[in-house]
């Protein structure tokens, strides 16, 4: 890759990209704009025992139970003046002041202050251990120890503040990963099982927030994978140039601070249009659907909707060509879920057959459809009635889908 180092910036600039097209980049920030001004929303009781629940494999009324059980305990305890440790996490404690005498600036008159209590709160040491663990791997690089390319990213971060750590292997990446957090990860195309590694961390729930670049070979073909592919958060093709790639990494740290501020999480797949490809897309699509909390009518509502998207991409976008792609994102906040479906077909006259659907009866206009040679007339409609708001984009080959999520506790 070094002699990638010698190509001038233009040459690097038509080989790297965002894996997100244009359209998505602006939807995007129309919802970074619609929420940026709203302060955060703290976790509430309820859904901390909701995450509960999902961890320890019981009904979620059984961890409700249990969650304000332990809280009311703890506040009996602090309000007899115990003190209250909550394993490794917070040390909690009441402390009562004692009534004082104080002056007024010129030290002319004293008034009293009465005894008041107030909340001593100490962070515990397992956790304040794991925040530190967290920061000693503020950048991963997961690429071979002997090349001459990490080493200069290692000193380029290292320059800057941050503390790197280098992996051989994707084994030792999950290693690195189990209890900590990096800011960044360097996948590079030597790394073996990098796709499958790639693949575990954008679907997997408190991974999927890390910022991953991955770095290809001039022959690798993104757009057309022949499998289901999940897309890092930017692919970089050799020839590498080392001072704009160096600059592209900045930028990426600076946009995953931003956008961590708006979504909660983000998932960018593409796969062929053939069957056993779309089935491992609504396999991960599902569980992204169930970590975000979707449940009964609104998980059947967003998962309709979306299959339905899907299976109209194929048949009437590729026309069921393995060989053309489907693209799907979805974005995460704390609001809604939006997924945009894209497909590779010349799209069709959304609005018009919008208007027809107000006008005429779903079923009545499918039949006419089949009747002229034309096929569909039931999958807008289905998606319409499952989804909070559709949308197409002009040419009408990519549409984008929007739930609300249920409003927490």
């Amino acid at each position: 890759m070094l002699k990638g180092a010698a190509q001038g910036k233009g040459g690097f600039a038509t080989r790297i990209g965002f894996l997100r097209n244009a359209i998505s980049r602006a939807a995007r920030t129309a919802v970074i704009k619609e929420i940026e001004s709203r302060t955060a929303v703290p976790v509430t009781r309820e859904a901390l025992a909701r995450r509960a629940a999902a961890r320890v494999g019981v009904p979620e009324e059984t961890a409700e139970r249990v969650v304000a059980a332990f809280l009311e305990a703890c506040k009996e305890a602090l309000v007899a003046g115990e003190r209250v440790e909550m394993g490794g996490l917070l040390d909690l404690g009441v402390v009562v002041e004692p009534a004082r005498i104080t002056r007024d600036p010129t030290g002319r008159f004293s008034e009293i202050a009465p005894a008041r209590s107030r909340l001593d709160v100490a962070v515990g040491g397992e956790l304040r251990d794991r925040l530190a663990t967290q920061r000693t791997a503020a950048v991963l690089l997961a690429m071979p120890a002997e090349g001459a390319f990490g080493e200069i990213l290692r000193e380029h971060f290292e320059r800057l503040g941050w503390q790197v750590r280098l992996a051989a292997g994707a084994d030792s990446v999950r290693g690195l990963l189990d209890g900590s957090r990096p800011y960044l990860l360097v996948c590079d195309h030597s790394l073996e099982g990098r796709d499958d590694l790639v693949a575990g961390l954008k679907t997997g729930w408190p991974t999927n927030p890390i910022p991953i670049v991955t770095l290809h070979t001039r022959f690798e073909d993104l757009r057309h994978p022949a499998k289901l592919l999940v897309l890092a958060d930017m692919a970089v093709f050799e020839p590498i140039s080392v001072h704009p790639f160096l600059v592209s990494m900045d930028q990426l740290l600076a946009q995953a601070s931003e956008e961590a501020a708006v979504f909660e999480r983000q998932l960018h797949v593409r796969f062929p249009a053939r069957e056993e490809e779309i089935l491992r897309a609504f396999d991960v699509t599902d569980g992204f659907f169930r970590d975000a909390g979707f449940r009964g009518d609104g998980l059947v509502g967003l998962t309709t909707a979306f299959r339905e998207a899907v299976r109209n991409a194929e048949i009437h976008g590729s026309k069921e060509d393995a060989t053309k792609g489907v693209d799907v994102e979805m974005l995460l906040d704390r609001e809604k879920m939006t997924v945009t479906v894209e497909d590779e077909g010349p799209g069709f006259d959304h609005a018009a057959f919008r208007r027809q659907l107000a006008d005429a009866a779903p079923v009545s206009l499918a039949r006419q459809r089949h009747s002229s040679g034309g096929m569909g007339g039931l999958g807008v409609y289905l998606m319409e009635r499952c989804a909070d708001r559709l949308e197409f984009n002009d040419r009408g080959n990519r549409v984008t889908i929007t739930k609300y999520r249920e409003r927490e506790g």
